[in-house]
């Protein structure tokens, strides 16, 4: 049986360019990103410390945290470079029509 998800809006398509970010202010916070039109999903706090990353510096696939200058991968969450080790989780994206969602595990909130 799949994992019971809760499915987010995050805005049009068409209001989601290339080279941006959206923050989800959903608990845990989310940030999607839009990587030259391929849609990905990551929990929004560094896995360090806390932080809100999508308030760092976002070029191509990777993201700096603007606090501890971790920087991750936002296609997997991976962790690029210290003093982060521990990989942000990730969440599926969904674009039906011109509408993004993303759906969040609830299972792993608990």
């Amino acid at each position: 049986m799949p994992p019971a998800t809760h499915r987010v809006r995050v805005c049009r398509l068409h209001e989601f360019p290339p080279g941006t970010v959206r923050r989800l202010n959903t608990l845990p916070p989310v940030a999607v990103f839009n990587v030259a039109g391929r849609l990905y999903a990551i929990d929004d706090i560094c896995s360090h410390d806390y932080a809100l990353l999508s308030e760092g510096h976002f070029d191509g696939t990777s993201l700096e945290c603007p606090v501890h200058m971790s920087r991750f991968d936002v296609r997997n969450g991976e962790p690029l470079c210290l003093p982060a080790t521990e990989p942000l989780r990730t969440h599926r994206v969904e674009v039906t029509g011109d509408e993004v969602a993303v759906h969040i595990d609830i299972g792993r909130l608990l």
